[in-house]
């Protein structure tokens, strides 16, 4: 590089003073560039024209200098380095203070909030009806009702000791059912042992020696169900029911249980088995029982009652001889001599027919035979076979003769 001088002003500088001018100029247009490139260009620009840049004369006699010094390439890297800080160090903005909040901790609050308030939503009314229903036999209960702003005291009268006592709109509704609930649905359940349960068909067996029909059926619940033995008719009411022991009850049954099982449940029982009746004319008939009790108005009620019978024994021959089957004729002639018409008509099947001996008119029913021999009784007869013939069939037989 060519050696160069300044003179500025009647004195010259040195080759130092110089190489620090032409940095400095070359720091302050490469400050407001964007890029090393034009800075770069520029720097060569600035050396190009210092190096075609004649020697001064001498001002004033003062001696030039033979040999002054360019600027190097480090100092001009160092300047352009130099400005390049200033650049970035102007273009970055102010330090701003980050603040970092935790949201964690007020999404947990809030969380917590929540869950606390769930709580107390469903744990008061709980603790409201137990504090109600179980009460403490020495201590009075004070609840405090969460809306209203003052406390709301409500005492509830103390138990004996070991007792549990239930509000007053449950016992009432134990006590007295609503037309709303069905007959028979009770809240406790109502123990029962299985001799009580065998003793509730002695009650029913009391009720026909009344020979009252209307008593009879009171032994059944209000849905009730007869299945009867003696008719094809389910009876599902009172008056049904009622209706069917009218007919029963005129040959003065007694029954007995034979043999039975008995199983005992939530408010209701059954006992089953094989029962038999006794009649008032001595015959006897088995069948097979069912009876399904039920708690109902503080009662134990029958609620189903099947009666049928035995399906063996109707199928099969009952045997007879024709002795015994005269000794029939001797019953009937008793039943004449106790002056009763009941007695008479009670030996006749429920179907019979009668074509009396001083009566133009048949008799179909047990009250006609009855009204009969209400006049006939009056003349206290006394019969007596001269002749006849015997015949026995499957579960039948006949005398005719006179």
């Amino acid at each position: 590089m060519m050696a160069f001088a300044t003179v500025a002003h009647g004195f010259s500088t040195s080759p130092s003073s110089a190489r620090r001018a032409l940095v400095s100029q070359l720091a302050m247009k490469s400050g407001g560039m964007d890029s090393y490139e034009a800075q770069l260009t520029e720097a060569v620009k600035l050396l190009a024209s210092a190096e075609s840049s004649p020697a001064p004369s001498p001002v004033n006699g003062a001696a030039t200098t033979s040999a002054a010094a360019a600027p190097s390439v480090d100092e001009i890297a160092a300047a352009m380095l130099a400005s390049s800080r200033a650049a970035v160090t102007a273009a970055q903005p102010a330090p701003q203070t980050i603040v970092i909040r935790d949201e964690s901790s007020k999404e947990g609050n809030g969380l917590t909030s929540i869950i606390y308030a769930g709580i107390a939503f469903i744990g008061l009314p709980i603790w409201l009806l137990l504090s109600s229903m179980i009460t403490p036999s020495t201590q009075q209960s004070s609840v405090m009702a969460p809306a209203a702003p003052t406390p709301i005291t409500t005492n509830v009268a103390a138990p004996s000791a070991g007792v549990m006592s239930l509000p007053s709109s449950v016992a009432s509704s134990l006590s007295a059912p609503s037309a709303a609930n069905s007959a028979g649905v009770v809240v406790l359940s109502q123990p029962i042992t299985k001799a009580e349960v065998r003793n509730l068909f002695n009650l029913w067996n009391d009720a026909l020696a009344t020979g009252d029909p209307a008593t009879v059926a009171k032994r059944y619940s209000k849905e009730g169900v007869l299945l009867p033995t003696l008719s094809d008719v389910p009876r599902n009411d009172f008056e049904g029911i009622k209706d069917y022991f009218v007919h029963f009850l005129e040959k003065k049954p007694t029954g007995k249980i034979l043999e039975g099982e008995i199983f005992v449940g939530n408010n209701w029982a059954q006992d089953a088995g094989i029962y038999e009746f006794t009649f008032a004319d001595g015959s006897k008939v088995k069948a097979r029982y069912s009876f399904v009790y039920v708690y109902e108005n503080g009662e134990w009620m029958i609620s189903h009652h099947h009666s049928s019978l035995m399906p063996e024994e109707v199928v099969r021959p009952k045997a007879i001889t024709k002795d015994e089957v005269r000794g029939l004729f001797n019953l009937w002639n008793d039943a004449l001599a106790t002056g009763d018409p009941q007695q008479v008509a009670a030996r006749y099947t429920e179907d019979a027919v009668l074509l009396p001996t001083l009566s133009d008119k048949a008799r179909y029913t047990s009250d006609g035979i009855a009204d009969y021999f209400v006049h006939f009784l009056e003349k206290k007869p006394v019969g007596k076979i001269l002749e006849g013939n015997v015949k026995i069939g499957p579960n039948w037989a006949q005398d005719a003769g006179k």
